[in-house]
């Protein structure tokens, strides 16, 4: 080999960019040709070059940019262009940032930066970016800073990942029952009141009686800590003025002397401001985190002592200079026999205070695993399994993740991902390899808790009692809970093309597709009553509600809501209003009843009281009083009947009873209205009926009520029919007219109180409206049944009784 390629041979491990390099023609650049480089710029470029992690070095008092194959895609569109340009003209976006760091390396400080967050515009538009780097001075032979290298990974995926789920994990939290450590609390800003529950009012010895009833705020915030009030205080005002979550950890003594630390959350419900109209309050749960607390204090101090320990074992073991101590990944060399090297000091804060083994047999110290997404899921990893065995066999880079117990912890496991890559000379023979480890146990433990969590929530959406569903931010719904199916009766699974509005009602369906959109397009809070179809095939009222979920680093992206079956509820409403109107109704229709009568009975007494009647016109006066007090009589009559059917203090005389007397009464009861009307009444009766049990009086008081209504309702001059006739085992007395009819909507409610209001809104009939309730009632306690029928306003009416026969043998002619 000759001089000129041993100068050239630091490219050889360079992979493209290595080749790239070596086959520019660098005269024309300030550096000069290759030959002349300095030796401590071939040097580390070689090592930039052979690392198998994104790495660049920043050279000279220009900055001139070198990176290795690894740090390429970070570059995106500027790929092609960057070798050997100042680094403020690749990176110029960021240079205003990490510009005076650069400077203050090449006075000789290093810098380690976590989850820095940065613009760049590396393919032609912003992106939102997140690296893990670190800037390390690199010095020449004589000890004087000549550059700038920089081992750099880009974290952007695992940030927002970590982002998303710190987020679900805020709303999971906000939306579950408290229970156990967990106390809830409610701040009515409007009266200052604070409403906590049992487990909250232990946490701070307050009452639990008192606390339920409403304290004044001060009464818990004077409670906290001194050291910790400020703070709790600046963050309650912080988020009811923001509308922000309130998120804060703080102390409360107790009067053992111990603390006890809480973790309060909440947010604000309601408008920012008061309105004068809409409540608002400031609520949400405080957790008893004392053990945690306690536990993260022992493990700050035990990592303490541990990270002094190992920083006073590594600074007896450090071989690697200000680069390889300040890569925020383990990094070791070993020779083609397997001798392990050098290794740096995070190599140790992964696997511990390991060995340094003496060839491959001596790997099988160290643990490791296959992980469980693996295909050897769960497996000891073989001694020539590991990535640097792999390549010391032949391969020229390896990698692979693996669960790895550090040495001198047993029983705890972490998470690493290992690069290893063959070493070759300036001859291009394997004289070793080079491996780099990563601790992703962060990473990986969030992608676990990710699913850990959407597994909690789809556990508790399908072990709550309501429909749980939610959608896009596009509104396009994709996920429904099994009461969804339970309640509609549709089969599982859900289809591809499953579709909820088939099951709403189609006189529903157009205001809540308005009310959705209306939601989707301004974020605001869903909410409508709306029927769905039962399994049953009935259409029930329900409350659908949801609400919008927003990430962290973004709008809107998700609505969570619930359906919840009102159907009960509502219809009883209305059928209370129903109840109420009629009550109304009657009292009016009552008090006019008992008015009417009082006029003439007034006038005719005012007349006697003057003593100037003769005889005869004293008579015909005194007949008035009778006649009016008679009729209110009637009516009082009829409401003391009601009263006492309705209450079960009716008892009926019973004996055997033949229907063609109990006929013969009530015509004779009712003749006088009959002819007063000039109705023709028409009687039917089989020849031979059988005989009822029953109470002759009531039976004469039922066919009387139905002819009273019928002669009401029939205009003068109309007809009345009655009919009796025998069936199998029962007797039917049918009173028919061709009177004003009954309408189609009021028909179903003829038998109920009060309902002769909706029959004549005028009233001209006269009477309570309470006749055919109590012809119903009296015909029940007899084991009968009534019926009504209408061809409509007009056709007149039907009314038919229908009583239980005492049996065939009992017959008689009528």
């Amino acid at each position: 080999m000759t001089d000129q390629d041993q100068l050239l041979a630091f490219t050889l491990n360079g992979g493209a960019t290595g080749a790239r390099i070596r086959a520019r023609d660098w005269s024309g650049h300030p550096l000069g040709p290759l030959p002349h480089w300095p030796s401590a710029l071939r040097t580390t470029l070689g090592i930039v070059l052979g690392s198998s992690f994104p790495t660049f070095l920043a050279w000279g008092d220009a900055n001139y940019l070198f990176h290795n194959d690894a740090y390429l895609p970070m570059l995106g569109k500027r790929a092609d262009s960057t070798l050997g340009l100042p680094y403020q003209e690749v990176w110029s976006e960021v240079w205003s940032d990490l510009g005076p760091y650069v400077a203050r390396v090449m006075a000789g400080e290093s810098f380690f930066f976590e989850n820095y967050a940065t613009t760049l515009y590396r393919n032609g538009v912003p992106e939102q970016t997140w690296f893990t780097f670190s800037f390390s001075p690199v010095r020449d032979e004589t000890g004087i800073v000549r550059g700038l290298l920089c081992t750099v990974i880009e974290v952007t995926d695992k940030v927002l990942a970590l982002a998303r789920h710190k987020e679900a994990e805020e709303r999971l939290a906000l939306s579950l029952e408290a229970s156990g450590n967990i106390g809830t609390w409610s701040v009515d800003l409007d009266t200052s009141l604070t409403y906590v529950d049992e487990r909250f009012a232990r946490l701070f010895q307050v009452d639990a009686a008192a606390a339920r009833s409403g304290t004044d705020l001060a009464r818990f915030t004077g409670m906290i800590h001194p050291d910790d009030r400020p703070a709790v205080l600046a963050a309650i005002e912080h988020a009811i003025a923001t509308g922000t979550l309130y998120d804060i950890e703080y102390r409360i003594p107790q009067r053992s002397g111990a603390d006890v630390w809480v973790n309060a959350r909440g947010k604000l419900f309601g408008p920012a401001t008061s309105t004068g109209t809409e409540r608002r309050s400031f609520a949400g749960i405080a957790v008893d985190i004392t053990e945690r607390k306690v536990a993260e204090q022992r493990r700050i101090a035990s990592e303490r002592l541990a990270a002094e320990a190992s920083e006073r074992a590594a600074e007896t073991m450090r071989r690697l200079d200000v680069l390889l101590d300040a890569a925020p990944v383990g990094i070791a060399y070993v020779d083609m026999g397997g001798r392990l090297l050098v290794a740096n000091s995070y190599n140790r804060v992964i696997w511990g205070d390991h060995p340094m083994p003496a060839d491959v047999d001596g790997y099988g110290g160290w643990r490791g695993w296959w992980p469980e997404d693996s295909a050897h899921a769960g497996r000891r990893v073989a001694v020539t399994e590991w990535p640097v065995s792999r390549v010391l066999d032949g391969e020229e880079a390896a990698g692979g993740v693996f669960e790895i117990e550090a040495f001198g912890a047993p029983g705890s496991r972490k998470t690493i991902l290992v690069r290893a890559a063959v070493i070759r000379n300036d001859a291009g023979v394997a004289v070793g390899a080079v491996a780099a480890n990563m601790d992703i146990s962060a990473q990986v433990a969030a992608e676990r808790a990710m699913k850990d969590s959407e597994t909690r929530f789809r556990l508790m959406a399908d072990d709550i009692p309501q429909i749980v569903w939610a959608a896009n931010a596009d509104g396009d719904n994709d996920y429904v809970n099994t009461r969804w199916f339970e309640y509609t009766g549709e089969a599982l699974p859900r289809r591809q093309d499953w579709d909820w509005r088939p099951h709403i009602h189609p006189d529903d369906l157009p205001l809540l597709e308005e009310t959705w959109r209306t939601s989707l397009a301004t974020g605001r809070r869903f909410e409508i009553e709306h029927r769905l179809r039962h399994h049953s095939g009935q259409f029930r009222w329900v409350l659908n509600r949801a609400v919008p979920s927003t990430d962290a680093i973004g709008p809107d992206t998700r609505w969570l809501g619930t359906l919840t079956d009102i159907h009960d509820k509502k219809t009883g409403e209305e059928e209370l209003r129903t109840q109420s109107r009629r009550k109304d109704e009657f009292l009016a229709m009552l008090a006019h009843e008992l008015r009417n009568p009082l006029a003439p009975i007034s006038t005719a007494a005012h007349l006697l009281s003057l003593g100037r009647l003769d005889a005869a016109s004293a008579q015909r006066t005194s007949e008035v009083i009778v006649r009016q007090v008679r009729h209110m009589t009637s009516l009082v009559d009829d409401l003391l009947d009601v009263s006492r059917v309705t209450r079960g203090l009716v008892e009926l005389d019973l004996g055997t009873v033949d229907l063609p007397s109990v006929l013969a009464s009530a015509i004779e009861q009712v003749r006088p209205l009959v002819d007063a009307r000039g109705h023709a009444l028409a009687v039917d009766a089989d020849s031979a009926l059988p005989l009822v049990k029953g109470d002759r009086v009531r039976l004469v008081q039922i066919v009387t009520n139905l002819l009273n209504n019928a002669a009401k309702y029939t205009p003068p001059g109309g007809s009345i029919g009655v009919s009796v006739a025998a069936a199998a085992g029962s007797v039917t007395i049918a009173v028919r007219d061709n009177g004003v009819g009954i309408a189609a909507h009021v028909l179903p409610h003829v038998f109920e109180l009060f309902t002769q209001a909706e029959r004549t809104p005028d009233r001209s009939q006269g009477g309570l409206g309470i006749g055919l309730a109590l012809v119903q009632s009296l015909v029940q306690l007899h084991g009968g049944t009534v019926a009504a029928s209408s061809a409509g306003l007009g056709q007149g009416s039907t009314f038919t009784v229908t009583l239980p026969a005492i049996g065939a043998d009992h017959a008689r002619a009528a």
